[in-house]
């Protein structure tokens, strides 16, 4: 196992992932459209949008081909800010996209002024809650007056309900990946920020991971077989509102500027 408190062993895995496309970011494309909507319903023309750990771009690039926004993506990984160029210059958008190397804990002092910035397991991929916290509070500075900071992140709590489950089903525990460290939600509740107010938590992926990690895991293993993140029953979940509460493993964190 790599080092889990090594930064640029970090930086080394998203970078040697930065050719993979869609699947850059996670192997699980279902649950990146779904972060992809619950993003997207906070944005609309006008807006200048700055995304914070963009990977390849895949978001960014989405948000601007639907929106006449101006989108900033920044990342650690030199070889992910390469393909999000590469990636944008094949695509028609309505919107502008641009992409710098940048660190969110150490963010440009010239990034700018945004009305919306998001996360997409980005903070995930700081060593704990404390690095987490002073990361939120560089990014919420950036924010316009009434402006929205989407931290769209891993949930322990999520996990922790949906591994309860696994086990009485006689289901393997699922572990956070090495480089992961997952955000705790006790800890954002208690958070506080100057000028910034925790508008909201939603829960968007609960049904999803209610469907893919309980109910297909275990349909799976009694037919013997490793559940597969394309199987139906998980892309079921794009058709479906999200209605299953508290197994969310992936949240969207909104905080807003006063």
């Amino acid at each position: 196992m790599e080092n889990a408190n090594d930064p640029q062993a970090r930086k080394e895995f998203w970078n040697s992932r930065a050719h993979l496309g869609l699947q850059a970011g996670s192997q699980d494309i279902t649950a990146k459209k779904l972060e992809i909507e619950a993003i997207a319903s906070h944005v609309n023309d006008g807006m200048a949008v700055l995304d914070i750990g963009c990977g390849n771009g895949i978001t960014a690039i989405e948000l601007a081909r639907r929106f006449s926004v101006t989108v900033t993506g920044i990342d650690n990984a030199e070889k992910m800010v390469s393909a999000a160029e590469e990636l944008a210059a094949k695509e028609t958008r309505k919107g502008k996209t641009s992409f710098r190397v940048g660190d969110a804990t150490r963010l440009p002092v010239d990034a700018g002024i945004f009305d919306v910035i998001y996360t997409e397991r980005t903070l995930i991929n700081l060593s704990d809650g404390q690095m987490q916290e002073k990361a939120i509070a560089n990014i919420t500075r950036l924010l316009a007056p009434g402006g929205k900071y989407l931290m769209c992140e891993n949930s322990t709590q999520g996990l922790k309900r949906i591994n309860d489950l696994r086990i009485q089903l006689g289901l393997k525990e699922i572990q956070p990946p090495w480089h992961n460290c997952y955000i705790d939600d006790e800890a954002m509740r208690k958070l506080v920020l100057p000028g910034i107010t925790l508008e909201c938590v939603e829960d968007f992926s609960g049904t999803y991971y209610f469907l893919s990690r309980i109910v297909n895991a275990y349909l799976a293993a009694r037919r013997g077989e490793e559940p597969k993140y394309d199987d139906p029953i998980n892309t079921l979940a794009l058709r479906l509102p999200s209605l299953i509460e508290g197994f969310g493993q992936t949240k969207l964190w909104v905080w807003r500027a006063s």
